[in-house]
């Protein structure tokens, strides 16, 4: 169906015109043009309907024009404040893995001071008996 006869059909002007060519009054030219053997005023309302009907379609590829341009700034807008989140999320991201290190690090320091001292408490336990076994044995109250 070519664009006329949409159009013609769309809005209640296919009565007036016979798109198959039966109705010797009212005829589709090759071209697209409406020929009748009416008066001019059927002529001039039939200019005047689809003048209607063209600007009915210009007013709504404006608004389509327009909610496209409005859907681009919204999802651009999106886009923007997503990235935002990547940005803070990969900042929080880095704070934490310093934040980790640092308390991996401090408990593998604080693991080995503290086998330095079990060590150092063992060597001390060692002397102490040591020191025991080779000290006379302490005086009695009841000599």
């Amino acid at each position: 169906m070519n664009e006329l006869q949409y159009l013609l059909q769309s809005n209640h002007l296919s009565q007036l015109v016979d798109i198959n060519n039966t109705n010797p009054l009212y005829q589709v030219q090759k071209w697209g043009c409406v020929s009748s053997n009416s008066a001019t005023s059927d002529e001039a309302e039939d200019q005047q309907q689809m003048s209607i009907i063209n600007e009915r379609k210009q007013r709504r590829m404006i608004s389509n024009r327009e909610s496209a341009r409005r859907s681009r700034m919204r999802k651009q807008q999106q886009l923007d404040e997503l990235w935002s989140q990547v940005l803070c999320l990969r900042n929080e991201n880095h704070q934490l893995i310093e934040k980790l290190n640092h308390a991996l690090h401090t408990n593998d320091r604080l693991l080995h001071e503290n086998s330095q001292l079990k060590e150092d408490a063992s060597e001390l336990r060692q002397m102490l008996a040591h020191m025991h076994l080779n000290s006379p044995p302490p005086p009695s109250h009841f000599d």
